[in-house]
């Protein structure tokens, strides 16, 4: 039909369509924050998906070119593994789990986002201005807008925003 053929935007008519009637799933990435108390972004994925009757995919991505894994001891690492261990029980307790997957977040996100039908991302912004996560959050962003996922960042990281 002429539908599939008339531009909107970036998209088909069909394709917007597809996006509005789609149901909506949210992904929170958990980064440097993991906790469940004093999460904005976390609440922010929760409050989509009480809007929407909707699930929430809470993830962690053990990224080895991040700074944070890059460059730590073992002694680190080891408590890495074991807050992502407290995280999934918590979660767990709550009727939910934890989804820990390896790699670069550029190429797991959108596998992730296509696995669940994620429609909304949430998580923390990155407050170091370190080149690695500046480039990689830029990745994420332009992939999720090609997607169709709402990507929401919060600042939590410190009391007050950096370079500011």
């Amino acid at each position: 039909s002429y539908c599939t053929h008339m531009r909107v935007g970036s998209a088909t008519l069909a394709a917007a369509y597809a996006m509005a009637t789609m149901k909506t799933s949210s992904m929170h990435w958990f980064r440097k924050g993991i906790r469940l108390h004093d999460n904005p972004a976390l609440l922010a994925a929760l409050d989509i998906a009480r809007k929407s009757s909707s699930s929430v995919y809470p993830v962690y991505i053990l990224d080895g070119d991040c700074y944070q894994l890059l460059h730590c001891s073992a002694l680190r690492a080891n408590f890495l593994v074991e807050c992502l261990a407290d995280l999934d029980r918590s979660l767990r307790e709550r009727g939910s789990r934890l989804y820990v997957a390896s790699g670069d977040p550029v190429a797991v996100l959108p596998e992730l986002w296509t696995k669940f039908g994620v429609t909304h991302m949430t998580h923390e912004g990155d407050e170091t201005g370190e080149p690695y996560a500046k480039e990689r959050d830029n990745k994420v962003r332009a992939l999720a807008k090609e997607k169709g996922v709402d990507v929401r960042v919060f600042n939590s990281e410190t009391l007050h925003p950096l370079g500011r």
